[in-house]
């Protein structure tokens, strides 16, 4: 895989991450489905109990959509 296929790669698996951990699962990544399950949670949390949650959830989205591109393009992330 190019550098070109790499980096649109990593664009759709970090548009993917919208909803958090679904550009892990299209990359491959078992950790997918427990980032899947926590933005979830932070969701009921949010609409439920304690509505600053949303930021936390934002911030998931973003850091969750950097790592998958990061996974594409480096091979590993973040985390």
């Amino acid at each position: 895989m190019d550098a070109r296929e790499k980096t649109w790669h990593g664009l759709r698996a970090a548009s993917l991450s919208l909803v958090p951990g679904i550009g892990h699962l299209y990359l491959g990544e078992k950790r997918g489905y427990l980032i899947v399950a926590f933005a979830v949670v932070l969701l009921i949390v949010s609409r439920t109990v304690w509505a600053p949650a949303e930021l936390l959830y934002a911030s998931l989205v973003i850091f969750s959509g950097v790592d998958a591109y990061s996974i594409a393009k480096r091979g590993h992330g973040l985390m």
